[in-house]
């Protein structure tokens, strides 16, 4: 059985932690945007024009697409990097379609009919939030991730919503570049550290 701490980087009890023997075993990050009144969504919406150009359809999902989104999720589960912070477990079909019921939306990309990238987010308090994203291996690279995310604000940018936060593990480099080009600041960072 392991001992998990997780703390923030700055936080004094990483030396004492680090002295006591614990390693460190993963590093996450939290980022948050905030819009201006009235916001300047061009930067963003141009992420979802790059993807429509090439052929790509972006577009909030209904519930019709669960089976697909579940489809996605399963072929990528094992790209997600894992800390002790930061994991997405493996997608259940009835936990994926509860997405739509629990307050949760839905963005994608589909080429033709086929679902190759997904975000889903939801407001919470009056800011925007991404559960999670994840577009199909054979189509990572091209810019679909940030085109799914940057639907997801552009919308609830429309309604009102003028902060929003996303976080994720830092070996995923991509997910990092993602939000940073679309205007966020990495406000915290995330120390994992275990000892046997």
């Amino acid at each position: 059985m392991s001992d998990i701490q997780i703390l923030r980087a700055e936080d004094p009890r990483v030396a004492d932690l680090e002295a006591s023997g614990y390693r460190l075993v993963g590093e996450s990050w939290g980022a948050r945007l905030r819009l201006a009144e009235p916001p300047d969504l061009t930067k963003i919406e141009q992420a979802v024009a790059g993807a429509e150009v090439s052929g790509i359809t972006i577009q909030e999902l209904s519930v019709d697409y669960a089976d697909a989104v579940y489809e996605l999720e399963l072929a990528n589960n094992a790209d997600y990097p894992f800390t002790p912070a930061t994991f997405q477990a493996p997608p259940e079909r009835e936990s994926i379609r509860g997405l739509w019921g629990s307050g949760k939306r839905v963005f994608g990309a589909l080429d033709g009919d086929v679902l190759v990238a997904v975000v889903v987010g939801q407001v919470v308090d009056g800011t925007g939030d991404n559960d999670f994203a994840s577009v199909l291996g054979t189509y990572r690279g091209r810019g679909l991730g940030a085109a799914v995310a940057a639907a997801s604000i552009v919308a609830f940018a429309n309604e009102g919503v003028r902060v929003f936060t996303a976080g994720g593990a830092a070996v995923n480099g991509a997910s990092l570049g993602l939000v940073r080009s679309m205007g966020f600041h990495v406000e915290e960072q995330w120390r994992s550290y275990e000892r046997d």
